[in-house]
């Protein structure tokens, strides 16, 4: 799926896809940018969070999982 986000400290659309990916035994997202760029995120009890040796501002973290969910929703 793809979707756009704001890159939290500059406020420039980010636009990336999220695909289902199973990682270390954990099913999420791999997130890919436009320029290539990429970092795993799943959902444990509610929260977004990395899975990877990625560092990624917590709140880009956030909106990308809230686009997710809002995504997903627009499926049901």
């Amino acid at each position: 799926m793809k979707f756009t986000v704001k890159e939290p400290s500059t406020g420039m659309p980010l636009l990336l896809q999220a695909r289902p990916e199973r990682y270390n035994g954990e099913q999420g997202y791999r997130i890919i940018s436009e320029y290539g760029s990429n970092f795993f995120i799943s959902n444990k009890y509610g929260s977004w969070r990395l899975a990877d040796d990625h560092h990624v501002d917590p709140l880009l973290l956030e909106q990308v999982g809230l686009a997710i969910e809002e995504q997903l929703e627009g499926t049901e």
